[in-house]
């Protein structure tokens, strides 16, 4: 084995093994080191929704889907914003999770990633860029170095976590075996709300039935309660979907899992970056954790990719940038989001539902006075964009109003006094880049690029009057005459700009 590498991925999860393939495309030496003994490890975390298709593909990788057993189609019949039962279409897939993380390993050590199993990282010495580690494996211990560090160990990450979480939540999860034609043929996908938490279950590929109760740990204070057996026993008895399970056999004994939604605000250290579940985790009421997780690992290598070509500082604090723009972005859109399915519950006005139907943080940090006064100093940082962020995304959410006049293509506009231009960190390949965005009130963020195209430079016109007609002529030199008068009319429909009017010579936005 190597003892050199440019990268080293702890946890052989979605997440540590899309950056690993990722980086290793880039032309990075990858080492990925997985602690579990046992592999294929046994997951939870088998609902795959539709965007997965799309980063596998991105990753070239369409035999893992093609290899692992999956389920998809089913009906998903879903007890939510009434007490009666609907039968919705469901556009996701269930998988066996550890079939599908086996599967992307093989691809891995095919494609050229070294893998260290089962090991785990004993001890680190040196600095950001020339990494010294001892690996604990079975035969003893290796000494390797890396210039980075990648912790993809999910919740169970060993460095100090910095964390804002939101109320605690635990998940208690079994399955039972569906022995018959009839059960099999009512293997649809159940969401069901109760009371004082939720209930999810669905066919897994294997022949089983998965099921899964989460609640509020806080609120149960009798010992026998706490009981994984228990609590899931007496959740599907008072349940509405999942009655027929109750009285069938576990295959195995039921387990309970810390399921709190969190974020790290020290993910981003020189050299050493979180992924996935060590960065932060959503809220399993959206099934989306493992999409989230391997695009979130997606948008980390180019920051990294960034950070390790970088010519000089500027470079390496724009890659900075860009991660924890995602980072924040990420959690805080889906903490909006799921505070808002828990509005919609039938049983809202419950204290369990009440507690989360608004996005929030709560610190779940070491004392700042233990931290260096810049380690503090960036905590502080992120937790306020943190706040910001979840203060700005619901105040965003489209209001019903007058549609908007139709855009004057025979008038000249320019843009609106209140859209300004900012420079933000984005994609742009295989790296981080600046470039000018346009900043307005109507948008959730500033806006690079329309459809795949960089907007300000096309659009630099616009800072004095400009008619419509000449600049969709302009436009027309790179993209089609009905695309430009499209970008167009949705800056005019976002009220980014505003008609121009003439006094003296001169042009002003209308008053």
């Amino acid at each position: 084995m190597n003892r050199t590498f440019d990268m080293l991925v702890t946890g052989a999860g979605p997440a540590g093994l899309c950056v690993a393939l990722r980086l290793n495309h880039l032309g990075h030496r990858v080492l990925l080191v997985e602690r579990s003994p046992l592999w294929p490890r046994p997951q939870i975390g088998e609902a795959l929704t539709p965007g997965v298709r799309n980063i596998i593909d991105y990753l070239d990788a369409d035999e893992v889907l093609e290899s692992v057993p999956i389920l998809a189609g089913k009906p998903t019949s879903v007890r939510w914003t009434s007490e009666s039962i609907e039968t919705v279409a469901h556009d996701g897939a269930v998988v066996e999770r550890a079939a599908f993380d086996a599967v992307l390993l093989r691809l891995a050590v095919a494609r050229g990633v070294e893998v260290l199993r089962p090991a785990s990282l004993a001890q680190v010495d040196g600095a950001p860029g020339a990494w010294r580690m001892q690996i604990a494996t079975p035969d003893g211990l290796r000494n390797v170095e890396a210039h980075v560090l990648l912790d993809a160990q999910g919740r169970q990450s060993r460095r100090e976590p910095q964390r804002l979480r939101a109320p605690r939540l635990s998940t208690v999860w079994a399955e039972a075996a569906m022995e018959t034609p009839a059960a099999h043929a009512d293997a649809a996908t159940r969401v069901e709300a109760l009371d004082d938490g939720w209930m999810w279950g669905a066919a897994l590929p294997g022949g089983r039935y998965r099921v899964m109760f989460t609640f509020d740990p806080s609120a149960r204070d009798d010992a026998l309660e706490r009981e994984p057996a228990s609590v899931l026993r007496n959740a599907c008895t008072r349940s509405a979907l999942f009655k027929d399970i109750a009285g069938l056999p576990w295959c195995d004994s039921p387990r309970m899992c810390v399921s709190t939604p969190y974020v790290d605000t020290l993910s981003w250290q020189d050299g050493r970056i979180k992924l996935g579940d060590a960065a932060f985790a959503l809220d399993p009421i959206s099934s989306s954790g493992v999409e989230k997780a391997m695009r979130f690992s997606l948008q980390a290598a180019i920051a990294i990719n960034t950070w390790c070509r970088a010519s000089d500082a500027s470079e390496r604090e724009l890659a900075q940038r860009f991660y924890e723009s995602r980072l924040i972005e990420s959690a805080a859109r889906h903490l909006a989001w799921t505070a808002g399915y828990y509005r919609q519950a039938w049983c809202a006005e419950s204290p369990f539902w009440r507690l989360r139907s608004t996005p929030a943080l709560t610190s779940d940090t070491v004392a700042t006075s233990s931290l260096g006064d810049e380690t503090a100093a960036r905590v502080d940082f992120m937790t306020h964009a943190l706040q910001d962020e979840l203060a700005h995304v619901p105040s965003n959410q489209p209001q019903p109003g007058e549609p908007a006049p139709p855009l004057p293509l025979h008038s000249p506009i320019r843009f609106a006094r209140n859209t300004g231009i900012v420079v933000v960190p984005c994609a742009t390949g295989d790296r981080v880049t600046a470039h000018p965005a346009l900043q307005h009130p109507s948008l959730d963020r500033p806006v690079a690029f329309w459809n795949g195209v960089a907007l300000f430079p096309l659009l630099d016109m616009l800072t004095r009057a400009t008619h419509p007609l000449e600049l969709i002529a302009f436009l027309g030199r790179s993209m089609e005459a009905a695309r430009a008068q499209q970008l167009l009319e949705w800056l005019w429909s976002k009220q980014m700009v505003e008609p121009a009017v003439f006094s003296g010579g001169n042009t002003y936005p209308a008053s």
